[in-house]
């Protein structure tokens, strides 16, 4: 039996602290090249890496990450991006029927498929006793980080990879089980108690104590998108806890959104310049014929 995998995969931890020695080129490139042998969408691999040793745009993309700084301390950065420029050129060679660009499913396939890129190079690094961070923060502004990395048209960022020798052990988090989370040809609904006891197990250690600006915060968030007596429901939770839950505090207190965040609109902005047509109804219809 192929214990090294699982043992691998049991062992891997999201690594925050890292020391500032380089990776080794060799190293990299084994782990570059295992990412590269990733499967994707019908084989076309339609993905580019920007690798980011640079140390000042580490520290811009530190900066649009809500400041973390290890991101900067951090040797390397992997920005992994759908890439249909590529194909583009393609084409320009071999003329061919392409809609890529011009269908929100491959935007989907483009996600799958960087993600899968980069998973493989998680475990590759682990491999080599190196430690990694997945950073979805890039895509709150996914403009700036455009900008940054010069990136074309017909190409956009999806996730980034931090990479680097680790500063201290680390421990995995705890998950939830495969009985939770694999259902059995079709979804099986499982009782709302069943579910919150696998949540609380599951997150057991992430007991945020009640402070005022925290629970304030929370419950201001909470009033604000589903009213008054919702929100009260929050604050009799928490006060009768005694901590915040890991959903109150990411969803209420952590992860809000900023000044220089994208809306919505800003996306859909943002999608058109890159050569991404999925939004026009026009070009919908077309993707229907």
């Amino acid at each position: 039996m192929p214990h090294d995998i699982y043992d691998l995969i049991a062992r891997r931890a999201t690594c925050r602290a890292y020391k500032s020695d380089a990776v080794d080129e060799e190293i990299l490139g084994r782990i570059l090249e295992a990412g590269c042998k990733s499967p994707s969408g019908g084989g076309f691999q339609a993905i580019s890496i920007i690798k980011v040793t640079d140390s000042d745009e580490r520290a811009k993309l530190a900066a649009f990450s809500r400041g973390q700084k290890f991101i900067a301390t951090a040797p390397v950065s992997l920005v992994f991006c759908i890439d249909y420029h590529r194909m583009t050129q393609v084409i320009e060679l071999e003329p061919a029927p392409f809609r890529y660009p011009d269908q929100f499913k491959n935007l989907m396939m483009g996600i799958v498929d960087a993600s899968i890129c980069a998973q493989t190079m998680v475990l590759a690094a682990e491999a080599e006793g190196l430690g990694s961070c997945y950073n979805g923060n890039i895509l709150n502004v996914l403009d700036q980080v455009s900008a940054l990395l010069k990136l074309p048209e017909k190409v956009c960022p999806v996730i980034m990879l931090t990479l680097g020798w680790p500063k201290n052990d680390r421990r995995q988090q705890p998950k939830y089980p495969a009985s939770l989370l694999v259902h059995e040809n079709v979804y099986q609904e499982r009782a709302s108690k069943v579910v919150y006891d696998a949540y609380r197990k599951q997150n057991r250690w992430q007991k945020m104590p009640p402070r005022p600006e925290w629970l304030e915060g929370c419950c201001a968030l909470a009033e604000k998108l589903h009213g008054a007596e919702y929100a009260a429901a929050v604050r009799k939770d928490i006060e009768e806890k005694g901590y915040l839950g890991p959903y109150q505090y990411w969803f209420g207190c952590y992860y809000l959104d900023e000044p220089d965040f994208l809306t919505t609109a800003d996306y859909m902005t943002y999608f058109r310049n890159q050569g991404f047509q999925w939004l026009e109804e026009k070009e919908n219809e077309l993707c229907e014929r």
